[in-house]
Parts: C-alpha cells; sequence; structure tokens
C-alpha cells in the first residue's frame, strides 16, 4: 500500500489513472466458468479494511486461481508489489 500510494525505489507513486486489482477465475473440469474483480487500489484511494468479496457469479468450481493486474509495468512485469491477504472463507457445497 505504501509503495503504491507514496513510492519507493521500484515504483512511482500512483497518479489518477493507476489501479491495481485481484482477477479470481473459476475453473470446473478444467475449462474456465467465468471471472470476478476485486480493485485493491484505484487513483489514489486504497481498500485497508477487511472487505467481503462475493465470488458466487463464478458459479459451481472445482478450484479458483487469483492473480494480480495493475496499471504500473516497468518492463519485466507488474512494478507494484502483487500480494494480497483473505482471511474467513465460506463454502457452500
Amino acid at each position: 500500500l505504501k509503495s503504491a500510494l507514496i513510492g519507493d525505489n521500484f515504483t512511482q507513486p500512483f497518479g489518477d489513472d493507476d489501479f491495481l486489482k485481484i482477477v479470481a477465475t473459476g475453473y470446473a473440469a478444467g475449462n474456465p466458468t467465468g471471472t470476478a474483480e476485486f480493485i485493491l487500489i484505484e487513483g489514489h484511494s486504497a481498500v485497508t479494511e477487511w472487505t467481503r468479496w462475493d465470488l458466487s457469479s463464478l458459479g459451481a468450481v472445482e478450484k479458483i486461481e487469483f492473480d494480480m493486474q495493475g496499471s504500473q509495468d516497468n518492463g519485466y512485469g507488474l512494478a507494484t508489489p502483487a500480494y494480497f491477504a483473505y482471511d474467513d472463507i465460506a463454502v457452500r457445497f
């Protein structure tokens, strides 16, 4: 968060058009069932509290893959630190 909002040796501070998001892709029988996005940082605003993310739009899945995407690329890939925490997962069978 600090890296994106004020910058560091690897990342410029986020501008109005910058973003960092998580993209979740659901899979069943090896095929994608859909995707869902969660914006972590947009411009100068960032999620700073635990926030519920409902992934039911992915449908019945066997696995979910998470990918971090952002607007800042340093030529080698995403320049913003790409990690997030999740907790308290509820699964419906």
